[in-house]
């Protein structure tokens, strides 16, 4: 596969976007609830598998290549359907220009190992913008026909299948799996008070099983952090307690923790019980780096001596802050024993 050739750290929503997508586990349940209902009905959806293919793009690269699936039709064995799945945040006028580059890139990849015929390629883009999409759908709209109207048969056209999240009932992705919590969270991401909207995906989260919600949590926490910019990161933390679930709060703090300690920010955590008390994270406390820490090391090596946390009790800021960006690369306890250890020798010369 190309390497792609946008920072994806710079588009976190296209990053989140394609994380999600790429699964098939969560594109087909996009498909066969937001297609156009005659498709879905030609699809054979358990046929539905990403293409694989290496479309060869500088610009476009991986981004492109791992949105792009396929399932066969239900009107012959050697009939299929490309699905190819584009994200937005913003209206462009030119995404349909973009799609008739993503579209020929597709067949001239197809084309090498000829095929009789090229297979249909369906666009689908996904919206979460707050401005309203007013762009028309079909190519022609970007094209000068003014007096050549006659001739527009010689001009290529198609029109692009959208799915507004600014339409969504709310209710209508209440359902507890990853897609719905997913577009929940895009609708939402731009929103002054997404903190309201919070309070359903994390209990969509903590409705999950225990598998699929340790596999969804770091993915949904991490577009949130780096994208709501309505929503300190306390705030965070605060709405996870809100939930009153002690399985989900620790696995979200411990995530959150996590992520924000590996940016290099000392992140602190208020004292006091997961129950029924508010706990927010923040900057620079030492008592909060303790706990986190104390957190951190029982989940990553669970059966903890008392001997540990007394060594870590005797930490400075500083030391906490290294011991946390230290922790993730200990193979065992006894690494860590050894780290804290050292520290002590180093305070005391």
């Amino acid at each position: 596969m190309p390497t792609a050739s946008r920072n994806d750290a710079h588009h976190p929503h296209d990053a989140f976007f394609k994380e999600i997508f790429s699964d098939l586990a969560n594109a087909r349940p996009l498909i066969a609830r937001y297609a156009p209902p005659e498709l879905v009905r030609q699809l054979g959806l358990n046929t539905h598998e990403p293409y694989g293919g290496s479309f060869v793009d500088d610009e476009l690269g991986q981004h492109f290549a791992d949105l792009v699936f396929r399932a066969k039709s239900k009107q012959g064995n050697n009939t299929f359907v490309c699905l190819l799945f584009e994200h937005k945040s913003y209206p462009d006028r030119w995404v349909a220009l973009q799609l008739l580059r993503y579209i020929i890139l597709v067949w001239v990849y197809l084309a090498k190992s000829e095929p009789k015929l090229l297979p249909m390629v369906f666009p689908m883009v996904v919206y979460h913008g707050k401005r309203k999409w007013r762009i028309k759908r079909d190519l022609h709209a970007l094209v000068d026909l003014k007096g050549l109207e006659s001739l527009r048969q010689y001009v290529p056209n198609f029109e692009y299948h959208l799915l507004d999240l600014n339409v969504l009932a709310d209710e209508s992705l209440s359902e507890a799996e990853l897609m719905n919590v997913a577009l929940g969270v895009m609708k939402h991401i731009f929103d002054s008070d997404i903190k309201s909207a919070l309070g359903r995906i994390f209990g969509q989260l903590r409705a999950m099983s225990a598998t699929d919600r340790a596999r969804s949590i770091k993915i949904i926490l991490n577009y949130i952090a780096t994208s709501a910019a309505h929503l300190a990161k306390a705030d965070i933390s605060r709405v996870l307690v809100d939930n009153d679930n002690d399985k989900l709060v620790e696995e979200g703090l411990m995530t959150l923790a996590q992520q924000w300690m590996l940016e290099g920010k000392q992140v602190g955590l208020i004292e006091g019980e997961l129950r029924g008390k508010q706990v927010g994270l923040i900057e620079g406390k030492q008592t909060g780096l303790l706990e986190v820490n104390k957190r951190l090391i029982r989940r990553r090596f669970r059966e903890i001596p008392e001997a540990v946390f007394q060594a870590l009790e005797r930490l400075d800021a500083e030391q906490l802050s290294n011991f946390s960006e230290a922790m993730f690369d200990f193979a065992d306890l006894n690494q860590a024993q050894a780290w804290l250890t050292n520290a002590q020798l180093r305070k005391t010369v």
